[in-house]
């Protein structure tokens, strides 16, 4: 049994010969030079949905004005392209301006991963956008401490909110394949697998990074008009939030997706507890 499994991760897993090669990607935010390499999501003819992103005694600061990602609706967005599977990790803390949350609807801040598209405002059109994020703050009712886990596919949104807690926290994205787990560890907390998205119409290549938004009912007004609102932005600006990331690590997962119609039942399961196992290490 433990040959299979052997076999299974060196013909469809990244081999440790690979393993490091997204860790140069990773940064502490610990120095003015920590935005080099990072590309802004910013189509031209755009506006810009958050203040310029900036580090401030050592962590990134992220404050967006009233936006929001939804359906052709875009937001901001910090990436790196990453092609192949990985394992995304961010510690980030969401506050509000005057109070521990922000006090405004769907203000959240998090991973965010994207199907690569150029556009500009002269050349888009809808209903083209695929990308899923998992995030932390406040959905509905605001002030209260939420996670938002959203997939789009061709446009579509599909979101769950979930309980979470007020403070730091770690965020996990892995994927293998067309298998995107999601994972939350509060401070002082062990990881917790939060969701599965299944999402085969990916591309190999992705835009992985960060996003923030804010104050949804601002926004709300000029939906479906994505124009309108993607080139003048809310027509009122409520926002109040600024998230701060202390950390955002790349790495390649040890184990890969998994050739399902090739292996037994018992095989299946000891890769799947190998896949577990890595990533919920640190």
């Amino acid at each position: 049994m433990k040959t299979i499994v052997s076999a299974l991760i060196v013909c469809f897993g990244a081999t440790a010969a690979h393993a490091d090669d997204l860790q140069a990607l990773s940064t502490g935010f610990d120095n003015a030079g920590a935005l080099e390499g990072w590309s802004e999501h910013l189509p031209e003819g755009f506006t810009r949905k958050w203040l310029e992103p900036h580090i401030d005694d050592g962590r990134l600061v992220l404050q967006p004005v009233s936006s929001g990602w939804f359906e052709d609706n875009q937001a901001g967005h910090l990436f790196h392209q990453i092609t192949g599977d990985f394992i995304a990790t961010t510690r980030i803390e969401v506050v509000g301006t005057n109070a521990a949350l922000p006090q405004t609807s769907f203000s959240l801040a998090g991973l965010f991963i994207r199907a690569p598209r150029e556009v500009s405002a002269a050349s888009w059109t809808p209903g083209q956008e695929n990308w899923l994020f998992f995030s932390v703050g406040t959905a509905a009712p605001a002030g209260e401490p939420h996670y938002e886990l959203k997939t789009t596919t061709n446009s579509l949104s599909t979101l769950q909110i979930l309980s979470a807690q007020t403070g730091p926290v770690d965020l996990r994205i892995a994927r293998h394949g067309e298998i995107f787990t999601l994972l939350a560890r509060p401070e002082g907390q062990q990881w917790a697998v939060v969701e599965q998205i299944i999402r085969p119409d990916l591309p190999l290549v992705l835009n992985v990074g960060l996003t923030a938004y804010a104050d949804y009912d601002s926004v709300a007004p000029t939906y479906p008009n994505y124009q309108q609102y993607n080139t003048q932005g809310a027509p009122t600006q409520n926002a109040d939030l600024i998230a701060y990331v202390d950390s955002f690590d790349l790495r390649r997962p040890v184990t890969g997706r998994l050739p399902i119609a090739n292996i037994d039942a018992p095989a299946f399961l000891d890769v799947i507890a190998e896949r577990r196992a890595d990533v919920l290490a640190d």
